[in-house]
């Protein structure tokens, strides 16, 4: 089976989405897109750090559900260093609770799959393998991962190992009922020729695309980037699967001041399997639950309009 069938056939068909030449059925499908909330729009800090204006994790599916949100997703970092299968519990009752679904698990950080020390390979495996696990637990449909940020090796030799390890990871997410993502996070993941290569490289239906609207850093300095992040996307936009629609600040009629949403979306509108919306409010101007209910706001007005 192709990947672009199992997605419309796993994910997709729980969402109810299906794959159609038309765009005028591609626009309405937009409709039924998921919207969720990004737990960093609200938490922003991890790994026993604290922030006095972050939310109580196991408190974040209420909060989440009061600003209107029915899916969530999950940062692996926000959890107890320490995880155990009763916080997990207990965040399952909470969500079971709230009344809100899990969508994506977010991970990285903590190893890189496609480094070229196959001992620190195997160890990034490791770790996210147990995410994976975590992720299934919590009922998550995909788990979200990030390779190639960091450019030491040249980009066909980066693009071998993450062929290797991302391999790896996606086989093992796809005996656990999971879609394996790969975020465009800066570095060589934010050159949509080798995200592309990346994708095409790696023969399993379960693998797909988490794509950020700011993250296009080529290098380790603030004045590389991809030069047209609409272009980025269109160029991903068949193996697009989630989406982290990044906000920081909105303009008097309640527009993001730095992307353009309805042109983002759509280019989405002709993503086949673009199924979860994830909205990440970064900015500091408003409080959290103000910028995440702006940009989820936002967010409908703009499928509205297309």
């Amino acid at each position: 089976m192709k990947r672009r069938d199992f997605l419309n056939k796993g994910i997709l068909g729980v969402v109810g989405i299906s794959v159609f030449p038309h765009n005028k059925v591609l626009y309405k499908n937009l409709k039924k897109i998921k919207i969720t909330l990004t737990p960093w729009s609200l938490i922003r800090s991890g790994f026993g750090s604290s922030d006095p204006l972050n939310v109580n994790h196991l408190e974040y599916p209420f909060v989440a559900k009061s600003l209107g949100f029915d899916y969530i997703d999950h940062e692996m970092f926000h959890f107890p260093t320490k995880l155990t299968a009763s916080y997990i519990n207990k965040m399952n009752k909470s969500m079971h609770s709230a009344k809100v679904q899990s969508a994506v698990m977010l991970t990285g950080g903590k190893g890189d799959v496609s480094d070229k020390d196959l001992s620190i390979r195997k160890r990034a495996l490791q770790t996210y393998k147990y995410w994976i696990d975590v992720a299934a637990d919590l009922n998550c449909k995909a788990l979200r991962n990030v390779c190639g940020e960091y450019i030491t090796i040249s980009h066909e030799e980066k693009l071998k190992y993450a062929i290797e390890g991302v391999g790896e990871l996606a086989n093992y997410a796809k005996s656990k009922g999971i879609t394996l993502l790969i975020e465009n996070h800066n570095g060589y993941s934010s050159y949509p020729t080798w995200m592309i290569s990346l994708m095409e490289g790696i023969k399993i239906d379960n693998l797909g695309i988490l794509g950020d609207f700011t993250n296009w850093t080529l290098e380790r300095n603030p004045d590389t980037f991809y030069p047209d992040p609409y272009k980025g996307f269109e160029l991903l936009s068949p193996y697009i699967v989630a989406i982290s629609a990044k906000s920081e600040k909105f303009d008097s009629q309640g527009y993001e001041t730095t992307t353009d949403y309805k042109r983002m979306f759509k280019i989405l509108s002709k993503a086949p399997n673009f199924t979860f919306a994830g909205v990440e409010f970064f900015g500091n101007g408003i409080s959290r639950n103000q910028g995440a209910l702006l940009t989820r706001k936002l967010i409908d007005k703009t499928l509205k309009s297309i």
